[in-house]
């Protein structure tokens, strides 16, 4: 289940982070790109369009890797121009700690914003020369 957030975002950890108290809960925050999800819950659905909710989308995906009922998550405000989401995941109540790492390592394999540039962006970058042929 989701839960859209209003309040500003902080920075990014890295590492697991846990609550004190007696619930105890298991969370990380991710940064998401929009593009890859909306890419990913298209090519889940064999649709030719969907609505541009990114919520939804994260939801379709999660749901197809398995993991929407060991995890919830909290999406953060963004910036204007950018295409990353930060996306804070909290553990479910049966998810070990193990089992949340690597839940997190899927979930940023599968639509991270570090994982691959947009196809916008890879049409500015230029391939890297060989100096061999450049001298001849």
């Amino acid at each position: 289940m989701s839960i859209l957030a209003v309040d500003c975002a902080a920075s990014a950890s890295h590492a697991p982070r846990h609550s004190s108290g007696d619930n105890a809960r298991l969370g990380d925050t991710l940064e998401i790109s929009e593009s890859r999800t909306y890419d990913c819950a298209l090519e889940i659905l064999g649709a030719y369009k969907l609505t541009g909710n990114f919520s939804l989308d994260l939801e379709i995906v999660l749901k197809s890797l398995g993991i929407l009922g060991q995890v919830t998550f909290e999406i953060k405000p963004k910036s204007v121009f950018s295409d990353c989401r930060r996306v804070e995941f909290v553990a479910g109540d049966k998810t070990d700690p193990n089992q949340f790492q690597g839940i997190l390592r899927m979930i940023e394999s599968r639509i991270g914003s570090h994982s691959t540039p947009l196809s916008w962006m890879r049409l500015f970058h230029t391939a890297p020369r060989d100096e061999k042929a450049s001298r001849t």
